[in-house]
């Protein structure tokens, strides 16, 4: 019998995270850390991943969600932050979101303009008749428009949240020929990652959690209340 890659707790720890629901890259970002110690390379990671999501499946008999195995997860890449330490220094953990991205924007210009190949990339919450839209930028690259929503945390990648994947996906469906990019920065290691349009399979493809526990909960805690 082959010897496992991945130590028994480790992937105890991973077939759990996909029992809570989550997606092919949250549970690689969540063990990335305490797995690279294992594994040779990204892609050995996501193929252990990839299989113990398939015991996932075939032992709990849980609906197999869209697959998205046949992509990787995008490799981190590196960026000048030298021209941006003032900005930087300015932000903590505590930092308000919307002011956290607010403060990042030159960032993420220079990453899309000079690290991704974008031009003519617009803020799309300074846009005037709307407010709060699914994305944050509105990009070209090769000519095709891309949405782009930025994720920025000092130490982590953060992921766009379920209202507004939904959301993402309506638009997509809406105007012919529109792109999609998640762009996710983490400052403390000057680090980015960048998902394109089908690559964000990888954020669609947690298995959908049963709603009927949570609607008996609901009821029973309704019932006693009215005791």
């Amino acid at each position: 019998m082959a010897k496992l890659t991945l130590p028994k707790s480790l992937r105890d720890k991973i077939f759990g995270l996909f029992a809570q629901g989550r997606s092919t890259v949250e549970v690689f970002d969540s063990v990335f850390d305490e797995a690279k110690k294992y594994v040779d390379s990204n892609e050995q990671l996501a193929h252990c991943i990839s299989s113990i999501k398939g015991k996932h499946t075939i032992k709990t008999g849980a609906k197999k969600p869209k697959t998205a195995r046949n992509y990787l997860v995008p490799g981190r890449k590196k960026f000048d932050a030298e021209p941006h330490f003032g900005v930087i220094s300015r932000l903590n953990e505590n930092t308000p979101g919307r002011e956290f991205e607010e403060l990042c924007h030159e960032i993420v210009i220079d990453i899309l303009q000079n690290y991704e190949g974008f031009d003519r990339v617009e803020d799309a919450n300074t846009a005037p008749g709307f407010t709060n839209p699914p994305f944050d930028f509105l990009g070209f690259k090769d000519g095709a428009p891309y949405i782009v929503e930025f994720k920025g945390s000092l130490n982590a990648f953060n992921s766009p949240g379920e209202t507004q994947k939904r959301r993402m996906k309506e638009v997509l469906s809406r105007i012919k020929r529109l792109n999609v990019a998640l762009l996710q920065i983490k400052l403390s290691t000057a680090e980015y990652r960048v998902f394109y349009n089908d690559q964000m399979d990888l954020y669609f493809d947690g298995y959908k959690m049963p709603i009927d526990p949570i609607l008996k909960w609901l009821g029973a805690q309704i019932t006693n209340k009215r005791k």
